[in-house]
């Protein structure tokens, strides 16, 4: 099941050497890894095995074949669901939801597959960020995932998080009606932004919030997102003044998110996560029709104060000026 990474030389890379270009293009290795990644004979250049030496040309197509990742008897993956169709579990933070790719080493799906006894890959059918925990349905054959994804487009899946954030929310609820598109004025190319609803790149998107909980410091809000944009609910409470705690990207500037990402390659360990936890899903089977509920319990680290909660940095309109709910 475990399968290469493809791409296509762009023609501004034309006489490149490849070491160089794959440091700049996938930039999860160094040169020294890309190199012993070539050695290891897992890199291929139209279909050749590459070599160290090999300067590129305009389309040219590189594989990559990393290594399969050595079963990790350790990793804890609690089941929710498990049929023909579906398997759903309880995704524990720090575990990338992504086949292959920047973090082969923390992606699951090959352990996963391994313990449902898979006969085929599974499908992802939503994505939840490498730092969220929670409920991740994932389908077993590609008719399951594509019903299941025409749900996520056509809005009938129903979606709610729990969210740690950082200051003390006024309101008891309030509403994010927001498009969120790619940020302007930033280096970070995932960093992501409300913007005019005009605007290039930009899609609507509406986030409710219900305080549960408050604290000197931070406050438990549980989320509801109508739409489904990428960082759709981090942004949007960046925007309302109170961004995650632990959310090395929203409510920081580039300089500390570029410095978080150096400590991370250098091989630091996370010493907290962004507070976010898929806790409900609710869809119709694909099959069946059925109304498909999928739970996952409060992860222990939402049962106690986080210590990394800290003032909320001025934004602009803040949650108590928001719409209400």
């Amino acid at each position: 099941m475990h399968g290469s990474l493809r791409t296509t030389v762009p023609a501004a890379a034309h006489g490149a050497p490849l070491v160089g270009w794959l440091v700049q293009r996938f930039t999860y290795f160094d040169a020294a890894a890309w190199r012993q990644e070539i050695a290891a004979g897992r890199l291929r250049r139209n279909g050749a095995t590459a070599s160290t030496d090999d300067r590129l040309g305009a389309g040219d197509v590189v594989d990559y074949a990393p290594p399969p990742p050595a079963p990790r008897p350790d990793l804890v993956l609690p089941i929710l669901f498990d049929d023909a169709d579906l398997v759903a579990i309880d995704k524990p933070a720090h575990l990338v939801a992504h086949r292959d790719g920047a973090f082969p080493a923390n992606t699951f799906l090959h352990e996963l597959e391994r313990r449902v006894q898979a006969t085929a890959p599974l499908h992802l059918v939503h994505r939840l960020d490498r730092e969220t925990s929670g409920v991740l349905l994932l389908a077993r054959h590609p008719g399951a995932a594509v019903a299941m994804q025409r749900q996520f487009e056509a809005g009938t899946v129903t979606k709610a998080y729990l969210a740690f954030v950082r200051g003390v929310v006024a309101t008891d609820s309030f509403t994010v009606d927001a498009a969120v598109g790619p940020a302007r004025d930033t280096t970070i190319a995932a960093r992501r932004a409300v913007l005019p609803a005009a605007s290039p790149g930009a899609r609507a998107a509406r986030t409710d919030f219900e305080v549960l909980e408050r604290f000197p410091s931070c406050t438990l809000v549980r989320a509801s997102p109508h739409t489904g944009r990428t960082h759709q609910i981090r942004v949007h409470l960046e925007h309302a003044g109170h961004p995650l705690v632990g959310d090395a990207l929203y409510g920081r500037s580039d300089a500390e998110y570029e410095e978080h990402v150096r400590r991370r390659k250098a091989g630091e360990p996370p010493h907290d996560r962004q507070r976010l936890h898929a806790q409900s899903l609710v869809a119709r089977h694909p099959t069946s029709g059925a109304r498909l509920v999928l739970e996952a319990p409060m992860p222990r680290d939402f049962t106690s104060l986080p210590s990394a909660a800290a003032p909320a940095r001025p934004s602009s309109p803040s949650a108590s000026s928001a719409a209400p709910a």
